[in-house]
């Protein structure tokens, strides 16, 4: 009798994790749908019944005012209750905003732990932040190994800002030999996806010739589709490559810009090269509101390489 009741406890809790996890699934379907009352109850239903990462989600809801007024102190009470149960997704927010002091304590340490607890649970933006974290000694003791560690990690999971920026420690040499062929490779996987500073650090790589024969038609191509992603850089960069062009030059450049296509998804996990850790420049596009905190979030960079923000808000 003792083993039939837990094998039927058992079924019970399988039961319930299905359930829950259902619930989520239409919940982040509703999001995508733009049916936030909807979402909202989806969530709130998944998380009562053990789904943690619902948590999360409808912090985002709230603290975004997708489905009423922006609530902040109610946004963080939804990661903190997360992050008790476990969710890396609510960990990562919390941490992140503990990191700014936004609505909790500026607590650098606290961030980073939670930030890392995330990590070492799989969540690739929380892995690029760590690695972040000990690139620069913030919250933690600066330790390139770590940072190579974590770096490697979000990089070799389609992690676009990890991946730039690896490409930026092998092209500059920073704590790792330096390798401009590698560095070319990384850049092509980050513009392969339309992001803004692969495009330019790629349309750099042709100018000058890093890893790659000079190219100033595809050297202008690159730093044009970059300015079209609102790069300033990649503006002056263009108007510089192009009084060195001709005619017929500037309109195969044009012709190129204008053919090229993003690819649909990023290269492959494994694509990353081994590395030592660097200060990452970070471009990824912003989530849709339809699904808060799907994906990384980073600004419009303005310049090639800017101070680090960190992934997942």
């Amino acid at each position: 009798m003792k083993a039939v009741a837990i094998s039927m406890i058992g079924a019970i809790a399988m039961l319930a994790s299905t359930h829950a996890s259902e619930n989520l699934s239409q919940g982040l379907a509703a999001l995508d749908s733009r049916d936030y009352p909807k979402a909202a109850r989806l969530l709130a239903e998944a998380f009562e019944k053990g789904e943690a990462d619902a948590a999360f989600y409808m912090g985002r809801v709230i603290e975004l005012g997708l489905s009423g007024p922006p609530d902040l102190p109610a946004a963080v009470a939804m990661y903190v209750a997360g992050s008790a149960r476990g969710s890396a997704l609510a960990k990562n927010r919390l941490g992140i905003l503990h990191l700014e002091g936004i609505g909790v304590l500026q607590d650098y340490e606290r961030g980073a732990e939670l930030i890392c607890e995330a990590a070492t649970a799989g969540e690739v933006n929380a892995q690029f932040n760590c690695g972040a974290l000990f690139d620069q000694g913030r919250g933690v003791h600066r330790t390139p190994a770590k940072a190579f560690e974590w770096y490697e990690k979000a990089a070799n999971q389609g992690s676009v800002p990890a991946r730039n920026a690896l490409g930026i420690a092998f092209l500059e040499g920073r704590d790792v030999a330096r390798d401009v062929g590698r560095s070319f490779r990384l850049f092509q996987q980050t513009a392969a996806v339309g992001n803004a500073v692969g495009l330019y650090r790629l349309g750099d790589a042709y100018l000058k010739g890093l890893g790659v024969e000079r190219d100033y038609v595809k050297a202008h191509g690159y730093f044009n589709l970059a300015s079209s992603r609102q790069m300033a850089e990649a503006v002056e960069a263009r108007a510089s490559v192009e009084a060195q062009m001709t005619s017929e030059q500037i309109m195969q450049a044009q012709q190129f810009a204008r053919a090229w296509r993003p690819s649909p998804v990023a290269e492959t996990p494994g694509a990353a090269s081994q590395v030592s850790p660097v200060s990452p420049s970070s471009a990824s596009p912003p989530p849709t509101a339809a699904k808060p905190g799907a994906a990384p979030r980073a600004p419009a960079p303005q310049k090639p390489a800017p101070a680090t923000k960190p992934q997942g808000q």
